[in-house]
């Protein structure tokens, strides 16, 4: 009995192993040097749905480019779909192109304003080659300087890679606009389409001829590329024939895309789909040959969750998921707030917003941060609130210190129509004699817009240990941004040679990101003293308030440690001993005020009163003796 079922379970495994031979096994290839003008064969693709289908090809020749190792093969689409279709359509990127039965390589590269029948295909060993361990170095092809010099067709040099059009969902408009600009400085085309699919149910091993997505955001707004997968072996696998970003070492997101149609055109018909929910693995490798990667796997994505709302109520709520991209993901994470943004107001025009920003992160302090604003703009105040959220993602993916890695972040606005903007009218100091150590009291005229004014009176403490003499007293709003200080402001300084400068005076990311999340709001009215030792340099405030940006964070910065030889500055205060005050109001606050006043010293007071009195007693000594010699 037990040697039946032995033999039972030894006959399931020999059919299992079988079945799963030709999912396992990777494809027959035939080599370049195989490939002869004249051979026919025939590639396979989506051009609807799902269901891969085969069109017929002929080899016109075999573009020799060894010392590049760049050959292509020039190909011809003929037969039916050709013809239905017009020929090589972008989103056919990776189509993988047979002989014999033989794999030769994908449809990688056509031509702009000339016949879509003939394209160019990327051999198969070149592919192959992303999939090795010693990868070398990303390059970027250069094609267009190849000489074709062919009989039957001689293009002229427009030649282009068959793109992977980027397929975009629910975003629009101005950030659909900011989108494109800058997708097109990696050479790829957005393209409109419907949305993520969610009705992949299918858990079949992937097929060569499939239509796959790079997704970049996936969610409530979609960014994903439409190709074709050309290769698979053991969870490996190859696509499209051509870069994606060419940004070598990536983690894109990778799932089937689902073919609405194949949309004809004079420039080049392309294939409008869109990409599946599920996921089928992972993007690694994007070069010059096409991408690699592998099934199964699963890159590191950040959440995005934004909620806006207008005078407390909630309007929108957007989730999304961003590839891990340094040079993407700033862009991407800000058009689509931006689109939500848009979408949720339905206008754009004036009021007033308030914003919250949590980040969470490896190498954060406490792993996450938090930064809070207040907006006002008479044009455009839903671009504005977004200024925040925008510089702080710009902080920590671009600094040059140390990499971060998001884990979430959440974006919270709150938008109101009314005007909540104020300009500092005037401002006087209200004690009649300041001494060190005394209680500055300050009286600050508000002029609202369009609404009168408001008076505060605000409080700051005088250091025991100030100057006496002349000091200034600036009084600023946070939007408008600190006025010219005093304080050092000289360039980036070497203390002992290149590899040991200061960048911007900070050593370290967790200096840069204080200073940014320490510095005044829009909606903070400062008051900062400068006594007698450092005479003040005061600038107006410009009629247009500037926004506030990354120069106005950075004056809230460390001073730079000085040169001991720079005698000009040896006097001045340290950043911590700055005597500054900051107070919160309800308003966005513009303009700029300084008023001069003098901290009085104590030893003189207390001798010019003695004196007075020595004064006043010997006086009064000399009076009694006139009296008594008048009698």
């Amino acid at each position: 009995m037990n040697k039946n079922r032995r033999r039972v379970l030894l006959y399931i495994l020999i059919v299992l192993v079988f079945l799963n031979a030709p999912v396992l096994a990777a494809e027959d290839i035939m080599s370049l040097e195989e490939v002869e003008a004249g051979m026919t064969g025939y590639g396979k693709t989506v051009f609807s749905g799902n269901e891969i289908e085969k069109f017929e090809i002929e080899v016109i020749d075999v573009l020799d480019n060894r010392s590049l190792d760049e050959d292509l093969i020039l190909i011809k689409l003929t037969g039916d779909k050709a013809e239905e279709f017009g020929g090589i359509a972008a989103g056919m990127s990776g189509s993988p192109i047979y002989i014999e039965d033989r794999l030769i390589g994908a449809i990688g590269y056509g031509w702009n304003n000339s016949s879509h029948r003939y394209g160019l295909v990327t051999p198969i060993e070149r592919m192959l080659k992303l999939l090795d361990k010693n990868d070398v170095k990303a390059r970027n092809d250069n094609l267009s300087d190849l000489e074709i010099d062919i009989d039957k067709f001689t293009p002229d040099k427009n030649l282009i890679r068959s793109s992977s059009p980027i397929m975009v969902s629910g975003i629009k408009g101005r950030a659909l606009d900011r989108l494109e600009k800058t997708l097109s400085e990696l050479n790829l085309k957005v393209v409109p389409s419907s949305g993520i699919k969610e009705e992949d149910k299918s858990y079949r091993e992937p097929k060569p001829g499939e239509a796959i997505a790079v997704q970049l955001v996936r969610g409530d707004i979609s960014v994903a590329s439409i190709g074709t997968l050309t290769y698979i072996d053991q969870g490996n696998f190859l696509a499209f024939g051509h870069p994606f970003t060419n940004r070598g070492n990536v983690n894109y997101l990778l799932s089937r895309a689902n073919i609405s149609a194949v949309i004809p055109s004079s420039e080049q018909p392309f294939k409008l789909g869109s990409p599946y929910h599920r996921l089928l693995g992972s993007v690694t490798q994007d070069r010059g040959a096409g991408i690699a990667g592998r099934m199964n796997s699963y890159p590191h994505i950040t959440p995005l969750y934004i909620n806006i709302s207008e005078n407390g109520e909630l309007l929108k709520e957007v989730s999304l998921q961003i590839i891990n991209d340094e040079y993407l993901f700033s862009s991407l994470a800000n058009n689509s707030a931006l689109q939500a943004v848009d979408s949720a107001l339905d206008r754009i025009g004036p009021g007033s917003a308030e914003s919250r920003v949590k980040i969470m992160g490896r190498g954060l302090p406490q792993l996450q941060i938090e930064s809070t604003d207040m907006y006002y703009s008479q044009n455009d105040i839903g671009s504005m609130a977004l200024s925040d959220f925008s510089q702080l993602l710009d902080l920590i993916l671009t600094n040059p210190f140390k990499e971060i890695n998001l884990i979430d972040i959440r974006l919270e606005l709150d938008f109101q129509k009314k005007d909540s903007v104020a300009l500092i009218q005037e401002a006087k100091v209200l004690n009649e004699e300041i001494y060190p150590g005394d209680e500055l009291e300050v009286e600050v005229i508000l002029h609202r817009y369009r609404n009168g004014t408001e008076t505060k009176t605000l409080t700051m403490k005088v250091p025991e240990d100030v100057e006496p003499g002349i000091a200034t007293l600036f009084i600023d709003g946070g939007y408008t941004g600190e006025t010219m200080r005093p304080e050092n402001t000289a360039p980036t300084q070497s203390q002992g040679g290149l590899n040991e400068a200061e960048i911007s005076g900070h050593k370290s990311f967790e200096s840069i990101l204080n200073a940014y999340l320490e510095s005044p709001d829009n909606n903070d009215l400062i008051l900062q003293l400068y006594p007698s030792y450092a005479a003040p340099v005061y600038q107006e405030s410009s009629a247009e308030a500037p926004v506030k940006n990354s120069d106005k964070k950075k004056q809230g910065e460390e001073s730079k440690e000085q040169d001991p030889d720079n005698k000009s500055n040896q006097d001045l205060p340290a950043a911590e001993n700055e005597i500054k005050e900051t107070f919160a109001t309800e308003y966005v606050l513009e303009g700029s005020l300084n008023l001069d006043l003098e901290i009085l010293n104590p030893a003189e007071t207390e001798t010019a009163a003695d004196s007075e009195a020595e004064s006043s007693e010997s006086d009064s000594a000399q009076a009694q003796g006139k009296t008594k010699n008048k009698q």
